[in-house]
């Protein structure tokens, strides 16, 4: 699997939406958990409110793995940002790349 070339651009939009999955993976682990039903009496509620609890416990681990995935791949961008200032420095310094390869102008 051949994965394409991410600009700055892409990296933050790949960013925003790991948030939004989390998010999303947030709002399903509490529907997960305000779901079990209050009714039900006996050892299997309480069974069945343990199951829900771990799926719910798994879907928000689940969420602050894609956050820190987010920050990560932010710390990626910003990183790439300043390596590509860096090269557009040098480029125009020695006259290799023009103005409009490297973004400036």
């Amino acid at each position: 699997m051949e994965i394409p070339t991410l600009t700055p651009v892409d990296l933050t939009d790949v960013a925003a939406r790991l948030e939004r999955a989390a998010g999303r993976v947030d709002v399903c682990a509490t529907l997960a958990r305000v779901a079990t039903s209050t009714t039900w009496r006996g050892e299997a509620a309480a069974l069945h409110r343990d199951r829900v609890g771990e799926h719910s416990s798994d879907l928000q681990a689940l969420a602050r793995r894609l956050r820190e995935a987010a920050g990560l791949v932010r710390d990626l961008e910003a990183a790439a940002s300043r390596r590509l200032d860096l090269l557009g420095d040098v480029d125009i310094t020695v006259g290799d790349w023009p103005i409009e390869v490297i973004g400036r102008g």
